[in-house]
């Protein structure tokens, strides 16, 4: 169990000389405080020079040098490091979810526990006490950051550094997915199955009762996006259980904090450095939902964000994508890696803003023309809205083509059920119309450079009654098109001087596509007995007997003498220190 460093880190991988070093090449050093003791621990945010010894680093070139003589993984050979990033979440989830590695990890593997960027103590201890009474035999190593820079992606890279350097393998854990039994079994056939891909990404489910608009929603993206054969040969990471190679994460440069979404961020830098990733249809972890509809929307909010981030940026670099495997690298060849990434990227994003700003623009100008009584032709005024409701037409339509031939094989695989019907494909389209204006106008500060904080999503539940949550969901429900369709429906209402048939029909019929999607939410996210309880307590002392694994009690590993230690990760393996 690591509190600050545990033996294995602070022994055999680092040199015991350098434990009092300070950090004085001038550089900006970030102060964390790690459990378990008051010890400061010096670490610099460039995480550029850890120690290896030779027994590590001949492993580490070894290993390299196997894949590039087209050798492949065997059993013994995959040693996974499982990294859990957490950011004040309830104890008692956290805990179930390494209880689910524990059970499926391999005895050679590790789990990390990087608790970061908050100071309450009551809900990270908790974690800190349970691992502390695990055997050391289990490998689980938990800390806990204060602050550190780059949101998550600053919290992986500590973790690439934390972590033991023979694991071939990175699996990026959420902290609420617990994994199923046959977890590690998959990722390691997966592994053998594409020994040179740098990046496995297996699928994102949730084990939540009911609220099936949402899950079908929701994952629509791994059952229609990345299941088509384009992208699931070319896909990009979406967190978590994403399988990467260690090396080719080190090589790339580590984890990278340009965008809130900083794993599809990874996949575009890998194929850009020529190398190769998968998605792997098989689900083998299940997490949670938002618990909310407001947390909902803030997800898909920063979703959609960060992943305009990464297109902003993505043709600055004039290298197009490509694939050191295909002979020859043709164009085609790389507009393929572009359509990839296109799609993946704008699937929560819908261009229909421009007709938006359209709308909402004819509307000022028709309302400012009626209160100015100008002595002009009303009627072309509506003109615009032609326009508008044609843009309209086609992403609805679209939209409701793709979730049409949404088979949901992922649901099916894991519930044993059919093919959905119809009329459940057509309620997880309604459901994603309510992100119908995030998708059309939240990415759009990202043009003119806006940054924008990471926002975790939250797991815990409160005490609610049925008001707090109607009320609750009633504000958190994006209006703005409703709003500006009902204006539209009543100027060109059969009463009004601008009636129009065509456009009073779209606008009435926008209308209650709205209200009939926001009824489906509502639904999802309604009032419940269950609901009404308190699920955030913090478990103190528990403790886990896992396949006969014997228990321990909490030990120091720092002496109170070590109040400071440089640590930085390495990105170049030939960099041969502790000779």
């Amino acid at each position: 169990m690591r509190y600050a460093f545990n033996e294995y880190i602070y022994g055999e991988c680092c040199n015991k000389s350098d434990a009092n070093d300070e950090i004085n090449d001038g550089n900006k050093d970030t102060m964390f405080r790690f459990t378990g003791d008051n010890s400061n621990i010096m670490v610099k945010e460039s995480f550029e020079d850890i120690h290896y010894d030779k027994k590590a680093l001949n492993y580490l070139l070894n290993s390299k040098q196997a894949l590039k003589n087209n050798e492949v993984y065997t059993d013994d050979a995959i040693r996974l490091s499982f990294q859990l990033m957490t950011r004040a979440e309830p104890a008692k989830m956290v805990i179930e979810t390494i209880k689910s590695l524990i059970a499926i990890k391999a005895a050679d593997d590790e789990i990390l526990i990087v608790d970061n960027n908050h100071t309450d103590v009551d809900l990270y201890q908790p974690l800190a006490d349970f691992c502390a009474a695990l055997d050391t035999k289990l490998n689980v190593h938990f800390y806990h950051i204060d602050a550190v820079a780059g949101f998550k992606a600053g919290a992986l890279n500590l973790a690439l550094g934390l972590m033991n350097p023979m694991c071939t393998h990175i699996v990026v854990v959420d902290s609420d997915y617990q994994a199923l039994q046959h977890a590690r079994a998959s990722i390691a056939a997966a592994i053998q199955e594409y020994p040179h891909h740098a990046l496995l990404q297996f699928p994102q489910f949730y084990r939540d009762a009911g609220r099936l608009e949402v899950h079908g929603e929701l994952n629509h993206y791994f059952n229609y996006h990345l299941y088509r054969d384009f992208n699931r040969k070319r896909a990009l990471s979406t967190g978590t259980y994403a399988v990467i190679q260690r090396m080719a994460l080190i090589e790339l440069g580590g984890w990278s904090g340009a965008s809130i979404t900083e794993d599809a961020q990874m996949g575009v830098l890998m194929h850009r450095q020529g190398l190769q990733t998968a998605f792997i249809p098989k689900v083998i972890a299940t997490g949670l939902l938002p618990n909310t509809v407001g947390d909902l929307m803030s997800q898909r909010r920063r979703w959609i964000y960060g992943n305009m981030q990464v297109l902003n940026t993505y043709f600055s670099n004039h290298s197009l994508p490509l694939s050191k495997t295909s002979a020859p690298n043709s164009f085609s060849q790389r507009l393929g890696y572009m359509r990839a990434h296109l799609s993946q990227l704008s699937a929560w994003v819908n261009m229909t803003g421009i007709f938006i700003f359209l709308h909402i623009c004819t509307l000022l100008i028709i309302s400012g023309a009626m209160l100015a009584n100008f002595d002009i032709n009303f009627p072309l005024l509506l003109t615009p809205l032609y326009t508008v409701y044609a843009g309209y037409t086609l992403f609805l339509g679209r939209r409701l083509w793709a979730y049409c031939h949404d088979n949901a094989p992922l649901n099916q695989q894991m519930n044993g059920s059919d093919m959905p019907y119809f009329y459940q494909k057509l309620r997880a389209w309604l459901m994603h119309l309510n992100f119908w204006e995030l998708g059309a106008l939240s990415w759009l500060p990202v043009l003119w450079g806006r940054e924008k904080p990471f926002i975790c999503t939250p797991k815990q539940v409160y005490v609610r009654t049925r008001r707090t949550v109607w009320t609750a969901n009633i504000a958190a429900l994006p209006k703005l098109f409703f709003i500006i369709n009902l204006i539209t429906a009543l100027m060109a209402a059969p009463f009004s001087p601008l009636y129009s048939p065509l456009i009073f029909v779209c606008a009435i019929t926008v209308c209650m596509l709205k209200l009939w999607s926001a009824q489906i939410m509502l639904a999802n996210y309604g009032y419940t007995e269950s609901s009404n309880t308190v699920t955030a307590d913090f478990v103190h002392n528990i403790h886990l007997d896992i396949n006969n694994k014997s228990t321990r009690q909490e030990h120091s590993v720092l002496n109170d003498s070590v109040t400071s230690r440089k640590l930085s990760t390495s990105l170049q393996d030939n960099q041969i220190i502790n000779t």
